[in-house]
């Protein structure tokens, strides 16, 4: 059954060449049976489709919550766009794990054959992994400008320019894949001995093989990861300092002081306590508050409490691309150094056996943003358990 689904494209695209050439001997340490099992019957079967389910649900109910709540801001437009482009990729992997066992192990043998269908799927789901990637980029890039810039960066970010940007990703993925695609598949009518009958399949034309293939190879697994991996990690170290110091500065400007030991861990604020017992000291708050309203006008230092969640949510977003992204870019860099690590060398149960993984890693990134939503959006969380209440908000 295809792996049908994220990088694991790459090893079955590599695979379906070498089979047709027959150029490669087992000498792997991981037996062909041993990587059969742990990649189709571990990974795959007992892992990824219940994970690409219960993605499937969770981007649905965050769809939904949204179509509740409106697209106000160009925050909620993205996380939109983010949200859909995970479900088509969950959605198109899933259909094409389903299409290839319906006819490897329940032999459903329609005129069109559903084996090669689990082949054409995932490219059209890969095509939105990286339009979430690139979504995921914008994002990061976005609030890394608006809390860092000295001006007033938020502005460039409206509602109107969000939703340009997100239909340019998505314009820019079907430019990519679409003329590409279109000639990697070429259909032919074959007799097929198991049926007794013509059946419509594909072929590998030799144009995809030695000239797009190739292409897509450079475009899609070594260039977009790389790119995204360092822009995505730039923008999280900077979020994740800035955001520190907007925490900071929110605590210094009201006159709260960090909470200790001593103080039974309840935080005390000066300037409040000292108002109650004179005139003085409640000047002296006034002023604090004032200084700090004149220094937020600029920077990090002007999130509103609805900004600084934004922002959050963006950094867990960023975060978990991170996390998830960069075992992707270790084996391929790993299969550049060493042409043995790869689909078409002597380790190549091993390679197949990390691209499982690692395409795990991806089903995960695409299933989890629900819960960020959730911790970082209240309006979000309000709606999401109106869902279930049946009340109306």
């Amino acid at each position: 059954m295809p792996s049908s689904g994220g990088t694991s494209l790459y090893y079955e695209l590599n695979s379906a060449i070498q089979n047709a050439t027959n150029i490669h001997a087992n000498n792997d340490w991981i037996s062909d049976s041993m990587s059969y099992f742990i990649s189709i019957i571990i990974i795959q079967m007992i892992l990824k489709m219940p994970m690409r389910l219960f993605g499937m649900t969770t981007n649905l109910l965050a769809l939904l919550v949204y179509q509740k709540c409106g697209l106000k801001d160009g925050i909620s437009v993205c996380f939109t766009a983010l949200t859909i482009s995970d479900e088509i990729c969950l959605l198109a992997s899933f259909m094409a794990s389903l299409l290839g066992y319906l006819d490897l192990e329940v032999h459903v043998k329609p005129y069109l054959s559903l084996y090669y269908i689990s082949f054409v799927l995932p490219f059209y789901g890969f095509m939105f992994y990286n339009i979430s990637t690139a979504i995921t980029v914008f994002l990061a890039i976005q609030k890394c400008c608006c809390i860092s810039l000295p001006w007033n960066f938020k502005s460039y970010f409206s509602k109107r320019r969000c939703v340009a940007a997100v239909s340019c990703i998505h314009l820019s993925g079907l430019i990519l894949y679409v003329p590409f695609t279109a000639t990697a598949f070429p259909f032919v009518e074959v007799f097929d001995l198991t049926t007794n009958s013509t059946r419509l399949v594909f072929s590998w034309s030799k144009a995809f093989l030695n000239d797009v293939f190739p292409i897509l190879k450079a475009i899609n697994y070594i260039s977009i990861p790389f790119i995204a991996e360092i822009l995505v990690l730039i923008s999280t170290v900077v979020l994740a300092i800035k955001l520190g110091e907007s925490v900071k500065f929110r605590y210094s400007a009201s006159g709260f002081v960090a909470p200790t030991k001593a103080q039974n861990n309840t935080p005390t604020s000066k300037c409040f306590l000292g108002a109650t017992n004179s005139l003085t000291e409640s000047a002296k708050c006034r002023n604090t508050l004032d200084l700090g309203k004149q220094k937020s006008s600029h920077g990090v230092h002007s999130l509103t409490a609805k900004d600084l969640r934004a922002t959050q949510a963006v950094n867990f977003v960023a975060v978990l691309f991170v996390t998830t992204n960069t075992p992707d870019v270790v084996v391929f860099l790993g299969s550049l150094l060493s042409p043995q690590f790869s689909s078409t060398g002597r380790y190549y149960n091993t390679y197949k056996l990390c691209i499982e993984l690692q395409d795990l890693l991806h089903v995960v990134n695409l299933s989890l943003n629900l819960f960020i939503y959730l911790k970082f959006n209240t309006r979000f969380a309000i709606v999401f358990k109106s869902l279930f209440s049946g009340e109306n908000k």
